[in-house]
């Protein structure tokens, strides 16, 4: 079995057994594995590796590879979860021309959590359009894309036509990269540039909402890396 939440977390569970294992890996690159026994030893293998190691906390697996665990107690019963190379780029909040504080945090753009969201002020004044926030890569990175989230709970501020701009320094903007219109419903949205471009700050800017108010929302962004 292999869902995915809205959150994009990758899950696989073994169900043979008693004590069912089950290997998740969030937005974040960190890979846990769980079992339905508190007091399960759990153990794992990686990329077919003869080193197996004792979980004992969530591990980094951003560029992807096979995870095999088994509590000790039953060798027999293993559950296997091979991972992609992840392309999302976590990034950090470092402006937002706008925020509802508490509530709308732009950082919520950046928590993993689709049930969170950016909201724009409107309880002291509404702000008008445009709205922006600006992201850190932490390092340069050559991107590809983006992807944006709409709020998941409400359509309200659900953001309709859009720009984004890169930066080497955070302080000097070029030209849009790309800009245009997103479909009006709650899905995730994968837009791709024309060509891969090196940066480390990146400027997403929404210039209306799907609604017409002033208002803009967001449950998650991230860059994409080539």
């Amino acid at each position: 079995m292999r869902p995915f939440s809205n959150g994009k977390v990758e899950t696989n569970v073994s169900l043979a057994g008693a004590t069912p294992i089950s290997i998740e890996r969030g937005l974040d690159g960190k890979v846990s594995i769980q079992s339905g026994n508190d007091d399960a030893n759990i153990v794992y293998q990686l990329n077919n590796g003869k080193k197996t190691t004792k979980y004992t906390k969530p591990f980094n697996l951003r560029d992807g590879g096979e995870v095999v665990a088994w509590d000790k107690a039953t060798p027999n019963i293993k559950c296997k979860r091979n991972f992609a190379k992840m392309q999302n780029v976590p990034v950090k909040v470092v402006f937002a021309s706008s925020v509802e504080s508490g509530e709308g945090d732009a950082d919520h753009l950046t928590d993993g959590d689709p049930s969170t969201f950016w909201h724009t002020m409107y309880s002291v004044t509404v702000a008008n359009y445009p709205h922006w926030v600006d992201f850190d890569c932490g390092t340069v990175k050559t991107l590809k894309g983006f992807v944006y989230l709409p709020r998941q709970d409400s359509r309200n501020g659900n953001i309709k036509k859009y720009r984004l701009q890169l930066s080497q320094d955070g302080k000097n903007w070029g030209d849009p990269v790309v800009e245009g219109e997103f479909e009006n419903n709650q899905k995730e949205k994968r837009v791709m540039f024309a060509k891969p471009m090196k940066a480390r700050f990146v400027r997403f800017t929404a210039l209306s909402s799907q609604d017409g108010q002033d208002f803009a929302t967001g449950a998650e962004f991230y860059p994409i890396e080539q």
